[in-house]
Protein backbone atom coordinates (compact mmCIF):
# COMPACT_ATOMS: atom_id res chain seq x y z
CA UNK A 1 0.00 0.00 0.00
CA UNK A 2 2.38 2.24 1.24
CA UNK A 3 4.19 1.68 -2.70
CA UNK A 4 1.08 3.74 -4.04
CA UNK A 5 1.75 6.85 -1.77
CA UNK A 6 2.59 10.12 -2.95
CA UNK A 7 6.30 10.78 -3.09
CA UNK A 8 6.93 13.69 -0.65
CA UNK A 9 9.52 16.82 -1.74
CA UNK A 10 12.98 17.10 -0.62
CA UNK A 11 13.71 20.45 1.17
CA UNK A 12 16.60 22.17 2.11
CA UNK A 13 16.69 24.30 5.12
CA UNK A 14 18.14 27.74 6.41
CA UNK A 15 17.89 30.10 8.88
CA UNK A 16 15.28 29.93 11.55
CA UNK A 17 12.31 32.47 11.07
CA UNK A 18 10.58 34.40 13.98
CA UNK A 19 7.73 36.93 13.30
CA UNK A 20 6.90 38.72 16.52
CA UNK A 21 3.42 41.25 16.04
CA UNK A 22 2.39 43.15 19.19
CA UNK A 23 0.12 46.21 19.89
CA UNK A 24 1.21 49.27 21.73
CA UNK A 25 -0.88 50.45 25.22
CA UNK A 26 -1.20 53.40 23.72
CA UNK A 27 -2.47 54.89 26.80
CA UNK A 28 -0.59 53.17 29.19
CA UNK A 29 2.61 54.35 26.98
CA UNK A 30 1.73 58.10 27.10
CA UNK A 31 0.90 58.19 30.58
CA UNK A 32 4.21 57.12 31.19
CA UNK A 33 6.47 59.08 28.24
CA UNK A 34 7.13 61.97 29.37
CA UNK A 35 8.35 60.91 32.62
CA UNK A 36 10.36 57.81 31.49
CA UNK A 37 9.99 57.61 27.88
CA UNK A 38 13.53 58.39 26.60
CA UNK A 39 15.28 55.76 28.71
CA UNK A 40 12.77 53.20 27.68
CA UNK A 41 12.88 54.02 24.22
CA UNK A 42 16.69 54.05 24.15
CA UNK A 43 17.06 50.90 25.48
CA UNK A 44 14.63 49.19 23.56
CA UNK A 45 16.66 50.84 20.34
CA UNK A 46 20.24 49.54 21.45
CA UNK A 47 18.58 46.18 22.04
CA UNK A 48 17.43 45.89 18.46
CA UNK A 49 20.73 47.39 16.95
CA UNK A 50 22.18 44.54 19.09
CA UNK A 51 20.07 41.88 17.74
CA UNK A 52 20.41 42.78 14.18
CA UNK A 53 24.00 42.94 14.49
CA UNK A 54 24.68 39.63 15.46
CA UNK A 55 26.95 37.82 12.67
CA UNK A 56 25.03 34.49 11.97
CA UNK A 57 21.55 35.41 11.50
CA UNK A 58 20.30 39.02 11.49
CA UNK A 59 16.58 40.64 13.19
CA UNK A 60 14.46 43.98 11.94
CA UNK A 61 11.78 45.74 13.21
CA UNK A 62 8.33 47.30 11.42
CA UNK A 63 5.60 49.59 11.65
CA UNK A 64 2.53 47.51 11.05
CA UNK A 65 -0.32 49.20 8.86
CA UNK A 66 -4.20 48.33 10.53
CA UNK A 67 -5.52 47.63 13.69
CA UNK A 68 -3.84 44.33 13.76
CA UNK A 69 -0.84 45.50 15.55
CA UNK A 70 1.44 48.43 15.76
CA UNK A 71 5.17 46.55 15.87
CA UNK A 72 6.54 43.50 14.16
CA UNK A 73 9.93 41.84 14.71
CA UNK A 74 11.87 39.61 12.56
CA UNK A 75 14.19 37.66 13.57
CA UNK A 76 16.60 34.89 11.88
CA UNK A 77 18.64 32.75 13.51
CA UNK A 78 21.01 29.85 13.12
CA UNK A 79 18.93 27.73 16.00
CA UNK A 80 15.89 27.60 17.74
CA UNK A 81 17.48 28.09 20.81
CA UNK A 82 19.09 31.47 19.14
CA UNK A 83 15.66 32.57 18.52
CA UNK A 84 14.25 31.71 22.09
CA UNK A 85 17.25 33.85 23.52
CA UNK A 86 16.07 37.01 21.37
CA UNK A 87 12.33 36.47 22.19
CA UNK A 88 13.40 35.98 25.81
CA UNK A 89 16.10 39.23 25.98
CA UNK A 90 13.00 41.57 24.04
CA UNK A 91 10.39 40.43 26.91
CA UNK A 92 13.25 41.95 29.57
CA UNK A 93 12.78 44.94 28.05
CA UNK A 94 10.81 47.53 29.86
CA UNK A 95 9.12 48.57 26.72
CA UNK A 96 7.71 45.06 26.96
CA UNK A 97 5.12 46.35 29.68
CA UNK A 98 2.92 47.99 27.13
CA UNK A 99 2.68 45.97 25.04
CA UNK A 100 0.45 43.04 23.79
CA UNK A 101 1.11 40.07 21.66
CA UNK A 102 -1.05 40.07 18.32
CA UNK A 103 0.26 37.45 16.34
CA UNK A 104 3.42 35.32 16.11
CA UNK A 105 4.99 32.70 13.28
CA UNK A 106 7.93 30.06 13.71
CA UNK A 107 9.52 28.55 10.85
CA UNK A 108 12.25 27.88 8.67
CA UNK A 109 13.72 29.46 5.43
CA UNK A 110 13.08 26.56 2.99
CA UNK A 111 13.55 25.72 -0.48
CA UNK A 112 11.40 23.31 -2.09
CA UNK A 113 13.41 20.74 -4.59
CA UNK A 114 10.70 20.87 -6.99
CA UNK A 115 12.31 24.10 -8.21
CA UNK A 116 16.09 23.10 -8.23
CA UNK A 117 15.34 19.61 -9.85
CA UNK A 118 13.55 21.81 -12.61
CA UNK A 119 16.52 24.01 -13.06
CA UNK A 120 18.76 20.72 -12.95
CA UNK A 121 16.69 18.63 -15.71
CA UNK A 122 16.68 21.68 -17.70
CA UNK A 123 20.52 21.74 -18.10
CA UNK A 124 20.64 18.51 -18.57
CA UNK A 125 18.04 18.22 -21.33
CA UNK A 126 20.13 21.43 -22.55
CA UNK A 127 22.75 19.07 -22.90
CA UNK A 128 21.18 16.20 -25.04
CA UNK A 129 21.18 13.68 -21.72
CA UNK A 130 18.41 11.35 -21.97
CA UNK A 131 16.95 10.26 -18.52
CA UNK A 132 17.21 6.55 -17.51
CA UNK A 133 20.77 6.48 -18.89
CA UNK A 134 23.67 6.07 -16.80
CA UNK A 135 25.68 9.08 -17.79
CA UNK A 136 22.13 11.01 -17.05
CA UNK A 137 22.08 9.52 -13.54
CA UNK A 138 26.15 10.47 -12.41
CA UNK A 139 25.72 14.26 -14.25
CA UNK A 140 22.30 14.92 -12.34
CA UNK A 141 23.63 13.80 -8.86
CA UNK A 142 26.57 16.16 -9.69
CA UNK A 143 24.36 19.29 -11.09
CA UNK A 144 22.00 18.63 -7.91
CA UNK A 145 25.39 19.32 -5.56
CA UNK A 146 26.19 22.16 -7.80
CA UNK A 147 22.36 23.54 -7.37
CA UNK A 148 22.29 23.03 -3.67
CA UNK A 149 25.55 25.38 -3.40
CA UNK A 150 24.51 27.76 -5.17
CA UNK A 151 21.61 28.76 -2.98
CA UNK A 152 23.14 28.55 -0.09
CA UNK A 153 23.38 32.47 -0.20
CA UNK A 154 19.21 32.51 0.21
CA UNK A 155 19.24 29.54 2.99
CA UNK A 156 21.07 31.75 4.92
CA UNK A 157 20.29 35.66 4.08
CA UNK A 158 19.78 38.87 5.49
CA UNK A 159 16.72 40.47 6.29
CA UNK A 160 15.95 41.95 2.83
CA UNK A 161 16.33 46.14 3.63
CA UNK A 162 13.53 46.95 1.30
CA UNK A 163 11.30 49.64 2.76
CA UNK A 164 7.84 47.27 3.48
CA UNK A 165 6.87 43.85 4.37
CA UNK A 166 4.00 41.70 3.48
CA UNK A 167 4.10 38.65 5.73
CA UNK A 168 0.79 35.96 5.74
CA UNK A 169 1.19 32.13 6.47
CA UNK A 170 -0.99 29.53 4.13
CA UNK A 171 -1.35 26.12 3.33
CA UNK A 172 -2.27 23.70 0.37
CA UNK A 173 -5.96 22.39 0.19
CA UNK A 174 -6.73 18.77 1.39
CA UNK A 175 -10.49 19.47 1.11
CA UNK A 176 -13.27 17.23 -0.36
CA UNK A 177 -12.85 18.36 -3.71
CA UNK A 178 -9.31 18.87 -4.04
CA UNK A 179 -6.49 17.66 -2.15
CA UNK A 180 -2.61 18.49 -2.95
CA UNK A 181 -1.56 16.08 -0.74
CA UNK A 182 -3.42 13.25 -3.30
CA UNK A 183 -0.97 14.69 -6.08
CA UNK A 184 1.60 13.24 -7.68
CA UNK A 185 4.64 14.54 -7.77
CA UNK A 186 5.19 14.95 -11.53
CA UNK A 187 1.57 17.33 -10.79
CA UNK A 188 3.27 18.97 -7.96
CA UNK A 189 6.31 19.75 -9.85
CA UNK A 190 4.81 21.17 -13.28
CA UNK A 191 2.17 23.41 -10.65
CA UNK A 192 4.80 24.89 -9.31
CA UNK A 193 6.73 25.37 -11.95
CA UNK A 194 4.12 27.54 -13.35
CA UNK A 195 3.58 29.41 -9.86
CA UNK A 196 7.53 30.12 -10.37
CA UNK A 197 7.28 31.68 -13.64
CA UNK A 198 4.82 34.47 -11.99
CA UNK A 199 6.81 35.21 -9.34
CA UNK A 200 9.79 35.61 -11.76
CA UNK A 201 7.99 38.12 -13.28
CA UNK A 202 8.22 40.74 -10.14
CA UNK A 203 11.83 39.12 -9.20
CA UNK A 204 13.32 42.75 -9.53
CA UNK A 205 10.51 44.63 -7.59
CA UNK A 206 10.15 41.71 -4.68
CA UNK A 207 11.74 39.77 -2.48
CA UNK A 208 10.36 36.69 -1.39
CA UNK A 209 11.54 34.30 1.45
CA UNK A 210 9.15 31.15 1.99
CA UNK A 211 9.41 29.71 5.56
CA UNK A 212 8.48 26.13 6.03
CA UNK A 213 5.98 25.68 9.56
CA UNK A 214 4.81 21.89 8.42
CA UNK A 215 4.95 20.37 12.42
CA UNK A 216 5.99 24.08 13.88
CA UNK A 217 3.33 26.25 13.56
CA UNK A 218 -0.86 26.11 12.77
CA UNK A 219 -0.03 26.57 9.21
CA UNK A 220 2.26 25.10 6.53
CA UNK A 221 4.22 28.03 5.16
CA UNK A 222 4.78 31.48 6.25
CA UNK A 223 5.20 34.30 3.53
CA UNK A 224 7.66 37.47 3.45
CA UNK A 225 7.34 39.46 0.93
CA UNK A 226 9.72 42.94 0.69
CA UNK A 227 9.63 45.48 -1.71
CA UNK A 228 10.32 49.28 -2.30
CA UNK A 229 6.75 49.33 -3.50
CA UNK A 230 3.75 48.09 -1.82
CA UNK A 231 1.63 47.90 -4.73
CA UNK A 232 3.74 44.99 -5.82
CA UNK A 233 2.82 43.10 -3.44
CA UNK A 234 -1.21 43.19 -4.04
CA UNK A 235 -0.19 42.85 -7.96
CA UNK A 236 1.95 39.58 -7.24
CA UNK A 237 -0.35 37.78 -5.33
CA UNK A 238 -3.49 38.94 -7.71
CA UNK A 239 -1.67 37.39 -10.38
CA UNK A 240 -0.73 34.12 -8.33
CA UNK A 241 -4.43 33.64 -7.34
CA UNK A 242 -5.15 32.63 -10.95
CA UNK A 243 -2.49 29.83 -11.13
CA UNK A 244 -3.80 26.76 -10.14
CA UNK A 245 -1.25 26.05 -7.62
CA UNK A 246 -3.69 28.99 -5.39
CA UNK A 247 -6.61 28.91 -7.26
CA UNK A 248 -7.03 25.37 -6.46
CA UNK A 249 -4.84 24.21 -3.70
CA UNK A 250 -3.62 27.31 -1.92
CA UNK A 251 -5.39 28.35 1.60
CA UNK A 252 -4.16 31.58 2.87
CA UNK A 253 -4.42 32.88 6.42
CA UNK A 254 -4.15 36.71 7.43
CA UNK A 255 -1.85 39.75 5.92
CA UNK A 256 0.25 41.83 8.19
CA UNK A 257 1.72 44.70 5.77
CA UNK A 258 4.22 46.88 7.88
CA UNK A 259 6.89 49.98 7.34
CA UNK A 260 10.63 49.04 8.16
CA UNK A 261 11.64 50.87 11.45
CA UNK A 262 15.47 51.34 11.60
CA UNK A 263 16.51 50.49 15.49
CA UNK A 264 17.56 54.76 15.13
CA UNK A 265 14.04 55.39 14.34
CA UNK A 266 12.20 53.32 17.32
CA UNK A 267 12.20 56.03 19.64
CA UNK A 268 10.77 58.51 16.83
CA UNK A 269 7.88 55.59 16.40
CA UNK A 270 7.50 55.32 19.87
CA UNK A 271 7.17 58.98 20.77
CA UNK A 272 5.07 59.93 17.65
CA UNK A 273 7.56 61.82 15.94
CA UNK A 274 8.20 58.78 13.35
CA UNK A 275 7.50 59.81 9.59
Amino acid sequence: MSENLPEAPQTLEGYYVLHDIYRVDWPRWWAIQEKFGYEVSTAARQWLANAAGVEDGDSAAYSVLTQKGDLMFVHYRRTPDELSRVESSFRRLRLFEFLQPAYSFVSVIELSMYELTSVAMRKLAEQGLRPGTAEYETEMAAEMERQKQRVQTRLFRKIPEQKYICFYPMNKRRGEQVNWYTLTMEQRREMMRGHGRIGHKYHEQVTQVIGGAVGLDDWEWGVSLHSNDMLAFKKLVYEMRFDPASALYAEFGPFYVGLRLPSDSLPQFLTGKWL
